[in-house]
């Protein structure tokens, strides 16, 4: 097979193959999969493409990005969950092999680059015609106005990291605008995405988007007379027509006043998604001054992120919502491999707006425009990072590789440096080293895969508690490389539960003290273990766990009932009483557990 089809291959496999990918059995429908299917394509590449090329070279920005790999793998080391952190690990090896194929293939041969144009406005159609769907579905039911448009996930499961998505899609298809301005179907292509981008109603990518807006005016506003003259004529007047439809629409409908006023960054603090943002920092932060040099290991944040007490965050307290991710990857990877590992992280952006500075000076005026773009782009991505999590999802990994290979590849001819002759030890180095690491993903991807399954089944069993389903499918999926599911919750712990539910607390005492090895900072684990223990008689043990749980939430009101109960049962009523007291929202147990008590201190 010619070389030339193996990297359109490739391409189209690595940016739009994955992106179609849905596995609706999994609990995730998008997550692992494309893991898998992002994975073969590396393969691909390092395999069958890399031998082949003529000239093989490294970078700072590669040495940056595995230096970020192997810092997570070595913190597997210290990981509790070790599961968790293969997984998240491997995704940054992903990110690094991209990154490397596509520049190297980008200095193959300079068409490449047009190569990739159709392959981004396909994913456009696609996310576009996805996000399009849904909202006509929703519109016909609850509307978009208030929570209706959390219902709109795209394609990536979460509003939020669609409008992200889009927002990179744009940014990359206005590289072409040289090529395409003149035709209808370009601007058509961008201006739906854009109106879509902005349905969503992500204040990341709103604030990206300003800021983008913002340098490109500058751009224009300083450039020679033909950029000027666009500013003027083109620019300006359709930015006062955007702006004073978009005054129309906050001023004479609901919908519009709803958005004018989510858009307030004023409103932002008092916001239920502000205030928990900032919760959740503060607590980042102090796990971050705990271990400031090692972390938590890669993956674990969502793990330990408990440990520092949940009080403060009233959703998390009283609705029973976990989070998983920071919504500041910055934050998340000091927290994980330690300050050094969130400061290399931090220099993917510092380094890649450099470059593009640089850049911009050495090209030709026709084509500043490009690396202005292409800043808008990583300042843009650095935002998102700093308020959502891009990095968990491989589309996004993906595009952000592509985005800095247009940077950093080399544009010089490569028949002189070929001439030269070539690295062989960089050759066989690369190729070796990324196989290696690269089928550490098969076994991440089979159990992944599997544990993924089990745990949408477990899920839809849990409420009916048939046993021998729960058992059966968490003794399938059940293993060091998965043992809990996409919100921490330890696949055992759902095996306790329904043992639980049946009356047989002997049988149910080992899920539940393994899911408290798994997790011991979540307080539905630590309480339904202190519960069990409490029907066997181990009070002892049941009042250091119900203390452990309320700890995490103080305000956890069942926990303080059930340490009173064990409390009572060791002959310790004055304690037990004080815990009572503190509870308010079941009056008539409140009452009844006061009864008994104060009839057991007055019988003493």
């Amino acid at each position: 097979m010619a070389l030339a089809t193996r990297i359109k291959i490739f391409l189209w496999g690595a940016i739009f193959v994955t992106l179609l990918v849905k596995i609706p059995s999994l609990i995730d429908q998008f997550h692992v999969s494309r893991f898998i299917v992002s994975t073969v394509f590396c393969f691909w590449a390092i395999l069958g493409i890399v031998p082949m090329l003529k000239r093989v070279s490294l970078t700072v920005m590669d040495g940056i990005l595995f230096g970020i790999y192997l810092l997570h793998l070595l913190s597997l080391l210290w990981a509790d969950n070790f599961g968790e952190a293969i997984f998240a690990t491997q995704k940054y090896l992903l990110l690094a092999v991209l990154f490397l194929a596509f520049r190297l293939v980008l200095q193959e041969d300079k068409s490449v680059r047009n190569q990739l144009f159709p392959i981004l406005l396909a994913c456009t159609g696609l996310v576009s015609a996805i996000v399009v769907y849904q909202v006509l579905q929703q519109m016909g039911s609850d509307g978009l106005a208030g929570k209706g448009v959390y219902q709109i996930v795209g394609h990536a499961g979460h509003k939020n990291l669609t409008a992200s998505y889009l927002f990179l899609l744009i940014t990359f298809l206005l590289y072409w605008f040289n090529d395409y301005r003149q035709k209808p179907w370009y601007w058509l292509a961008l201006s739906f995405a854009f109106v879509l981008m902005l349905v969503l109603r992500s204040r990341a990518v709103f604030l990206a988007v300003a800021l983008g807006g913002l340098l490109f005016g500058f751009y224009l506003m300083f450039a020679n007379e033909t950029r000027k003259a666009i500013l003027y004529k083109r620019v300006l007047p359709i930015g006062v027509i955007a702006l004073i439809g978009l005054v129309s629409l906050t001023q004479f409908t609901d919908l519009g006043k709803e958005y004018a006023g989510f858009f307030n960054p004023m409103n932002y603090m008092d916001s239920a998604s502000g205030t928990e943002r900032l919760f959740v920092w503060s607590k980042t932060v102090d796990l971050i001054k705990e271990r400031p040099m090692s972390g938590y290991g890669a993956g674990n944040w969502k793990l330990f992120f408990p440990s520092k007490s949940i009080e403060g965050g009233y959703r998390l307290m009283e609705k029973d919502l976990i989070f998983t991710r920071v919504h500041n990857d910055f934050l998340e990877v000091a927290a994980e491999v330690g300050i050094i590992g969130g400061v290399l992280y931090l220099s993917i952006f510092v380094l890649a707006l450099w470059a593009c500075i640089v850049n911009y000076r050495k090209t030709k005026p026709r084509y500043r425009y490009r690396w202005v773009l292409l800043s808008t782009a990583v300042i843009g991505f650095a935002i998102i990072s700093f308020f959502d999590f891009p990095k968990e999802r491989i589309e996004h990994l993906t595009l952000l590789a592509l985005l800095l290979a247009f940077i950093f590849y080399d544009r010089k001819s490569n028949a002189a440096k070929a001439a030269k002759g070539e690295n062989t030890m960089i050759r066989y180095g690369v190729v070796g080293l990324c196989t290696l690491f690269l089928i550490i993903n098969i076994p991440v991807g089979y159990y992944r895969f599997v544990g993924d399954q089990a745990s949408k089944v477990i899920l839809s069993h849990r409420k009916t508690n048939e046993l021998d389903i729960i058992t059966g499918q968490v003794q399938k999926a059940d293993s060091d490389w998965y043992n809990v599911d996409p919100m921490v919750i330890p696949l055992s712990w759902y095996e306790g539960v329904a043992h639980y539910v049946l009356g047989d607390y002997v049988a149910a005492e080992a899920p539940f003290a393994q899911a408290y090895e798994i997790n011991p900072f979540n307080f539905n684990v630590l309480n339904n273990y202190a519960s069990t223990v409490v029907q066997l008689e181990k009070y002892e043990l049941a009042v250091d766990l119900y203390r452990q749980a309320l700890r995490i939430n103080p305000r956890f009101e069942e926990g303080m009932f059930n340490l009173s109960f064990a409390l009572y049962q060791l002959g310790q009523y004055d304690e037990a009483l004080e815990w009572v007291q503190k509870t308010s929202g079941n009056p008539e147990k409140k009452r009844l557990f006061l009864q008994r008590i104060e009839a057991a201190l007055n019988t003493q």
